[in-house]
């Protein structure tokens, strides 16, 4: 026992039992060679044979961690931070490993359990594997004792198998939907909600019943954000879809990221009619008085990755995947990212 310590609020006891407990969950999910890279001062795993590079993306959950933190939604926080880890995968390199770190003001092994189910559980639906990480007990960070911060890193190996063809005009796009805004525009959302008041008014406000969604704001707004990995795997390796680019739609929405995949001399044009969008994104455009296009570079719309399909494998793919856009050639100055028409809120 390390009185001393605890009395200053780190309790090293609930940091072992915590490490057990993943421990345990690590074996359960990928078995125990698997586990027994927990615990030590690093984890590792095979690489492939022939890498020669890794690649590597981290991300976390954002302002939304706030309202999950509250609801006690830690499930969906940790399942959160490996889908926005995501990139790895979605940039064309096969996702193998993944790391976590997870702070918080108080360690409750009970209750913090509930976040690296959630982190497994997203690695599962990545086709990666959790191999370490760090738990960071840290009294004085947070100004209540319930909050918590997390990341997640996801290390790729390139493959010869995910490469892009290359992008050409009349390749059409398709969307990968999410139901909910995934776990980005919450600093927005919660201004629109007033979701920055004292906890118990939060609260209050995330249990209130709306008709124009059919459910409370937290069903509609705090729901997971998907992993298409392996749907997009299965249109790859089984239906033979040649795909040219993936962009997932975080920060930035579809403006700010599909251009990051395009040549200079294309454009993607997008049909906003061509999918339902969710309507808690009406409800925040409409109670919020946020523009089309602010709407377009801060939230996914409904689209939480957006693919581009060469035009000769198109009707191979995926059916959860929505036609939603083509590609073009560009003239001039004009945005590489255009919309047309209006979204779909029937």
């Amino acid at each position: 026992m390390s009185e001393a310590y605890k009395s200053a609020g780190v309790d090293i006891d609930a940091g072992e039992l915590f490490a057990r407990m993943i421990k345990e969950r690590i074996a359960r999910a990928w078995g125990q060679d698997s586990a027994k890279e927990i615990g030590g001062f690093a984890g590792g795993g095979p690489i492939p044979e022939g890498a020669k590079l890794i690649k590597a993306s981290v991300d976390g959950v954002g302002t939304k961690l706030h309202l999950l933190s509250l609801t006690d939604m830690l499930e969906v926080a940790g399942r959160d931070a490996v889908a926005m880890a995501c990139d790895t995968y979605y940039a064309g390199n096969m996702p193998a490993f993944a790391l976590d770190h997870l702070s918080v003001e108080k360690l409750d092994p009970e209750r913090h359990i509930k976040v690296i189910d959630g982190v497994i559980d997203g690695c599962l639906k990545a086709g990666c594997r959790l191999i370490g990480g760090e738990t960071a007990e840290e009294p004085g960070t947070y100004r209540y004792p319930w909050r918590f911060n997390l990341d997640v890193m996801m290390i790729g190996f390139p493959s010869e198998e995910l490469a892009f063809v290359p992008v050409s005009p009349w390749d059409l796009v398709y969307g990968w939907p999410s139901d909910y805004p995934g776990a980005n525009g919450f600093s927005l959302a919660r201004k629109v909600f007033a979701l920055k008041d004292s906890p118990k008014k939060v609260r209050r406000r995330l249990e209130r019943y709306w008709p124009e969604l059919g459910s409370t704001l937290t069903e509609a707004l705090l729901g997971p954000t998907p992993i298409w990995v392996k749907n997009i795997e299965d249109s790859r390796i089984k239906g033979a879809v040649k795909f040219a680019g993936h962009a997932h739609i975080t920060g930035g929405g579809m403006a700010g990221n599909i251009s990051r995949v395009l040549p200079e001399d294309l454009k993607v044009v997008i049909n906003r009619g061509a999918w339902k969008r969710p309507p808690i994104f009406r409800l925040m455009q409409e109670i919020g008085k946020v523009s089309d296009s602010e709407m377009d570079r801060t939230f996914n719309q409904g689209i939480m990755v957006a693919s581009i399909v060469s035009f000769a494998t198109y009707h191979l793919i995926d059916h959860n995947a929505l036609p939603i856009g083509k590609v073009e050639h560009r003239e001039g100055d004009e945005p590489q990212v255009e919309f047309v028409g209006e979204y779909n809120d029937g």
